[in-house]
């Protein structure tokens, strides 16, 4: 069986669901509103909802896409005046996370993010070249720091685009960084980077060492220009497959490894040099946009990916 932990809506996890049915492969996707009874029965769990019934010895892979589980041991109410049980069912469901990251699996939960700022250190580390980046609170600071002879760019530092509030959402794309549009002398914690001037950016998914890049040519849009996210609906980016320099995988793959992902979107910008600049990766990105461009069928990889130990048998 193949359990994934994802989100109800999302397009890419049906997609892939629709293989695992191709191939007959039985599955459960579970989402975070789904309400579930866990029985510890010795060396077994015992997974019980409305819909479904398994044991996690039932399980041969898992794929965690989005979401966490929803466990219900005892009511909520109880471990909010008992800070011991409190404990004790915290421990509970990292053992679960646990057994279920030593079967066959893509991505963990507790890699759903990983820190932009540790990574860019590690790929430095690895030879891997990077924006040159600051993180300022202050606007003394910045003014001390930066040149004004040099064009910077600010961005988020989790790398999250969006904001969403009782009845609106406010996107945080990348923007020139404007010093003399800074009122207050102290603020939260931002991040600063060069401008670099792209020759084209870089989507490329990683799935198990292999790689899988698409060129996105926002470059001469001024509205995709800095952030291609910025998305030009009327006019489309063109959007096509790429092949990446057989140094740049051996780099990007130690950089996978070393942040212990087997699966995620990895950004990056190529420059009018053609230097390639790593910018970040989404362990739990949307990769359809560069499967169907790019004619990757990513959705198909992902299933055989997930099957491959009913196939092994």
């Amino acid at each position: 069986m193949v359990l994934i932990l994802s989100e109800d809506n999302d397009l890419s996890t049906i997609e892939v669901i629709e293989w695992l049915e191709f191939y007959g492969v039985r599955w459960v996707k579970i989402t975070k509103e789904d309400e579930f009874k866990l029985n510890f029965i010795g060396d077994d769990i015992n997974f019980k909802s409305k819909s479904y019934n398994f044991n996690i010895s039932d399980i041969k892979s898992f794929w965690f896409r989005r979401g966490y589980l929803n466990v219900k041991f005892i009511p909520t109410s109880i471990l909010e005046l008992n800070e011991f049980l409190l404990t004790e069912f915290t421990d509970c469901v990292d053992y679960i996370y646990y057994v279920l990251q030593q079967k066959t699996h893509l991505n963990s939960i507790n890699k759903a993010n990983v820190n932009k700022l540790i990574v860019n250190k590690i790929a430095n580390i690895l030879d891997i070249k990077t924006p040159e980046e600051y993180v300022f609170s202050s606007l003394p600071a910045l003014k001390n720091k930066l040149s004004k002879d040099i064009q910077y760019i600010t961005k988020t530092i989790s790398g999250s685009a969006m904001q969403v509030f009782e009845d609106f959402t406010i996107y945080n794309y990348t923007t020139l960084l404007k010093m003399d549009e800074i009122n207050n002398d102290f603020f939260f914690p931002s991040l600063v980077q060069v401008k670099i001037e792209k020759k084209f950016e870089l989507r490329i998914f990683y799935l198990d060492g292999e790689f899988y890049p698409m060129a996105i040519l926002s470059q001469k849009d001024e509205q995709t220009s800095l952030d291609f996210r910025n998305y030009n609906k009327k006019k489309p980016n063109r959007k096509v497959p790429f092949r990446l320099p057989k140094v740049i995988e051996v780099k990007l793959n130690a950089l996978m490894k070393r942040v212990d992902l087997n699966c995620g979107s990895i950004d990056m910008i190529v420059t009018k040099k053609n230097e390639y600049v790593f910018l970040e990766v989404n362990p739990v990105g949307q990769f359809g946009m560069t499967s169907f461009p790019c004619n990757y069928n990513l959705e198909k990889k992902i299933a055989n990916y997930l099957v491959y130990e009913y196939r092994k048998n």
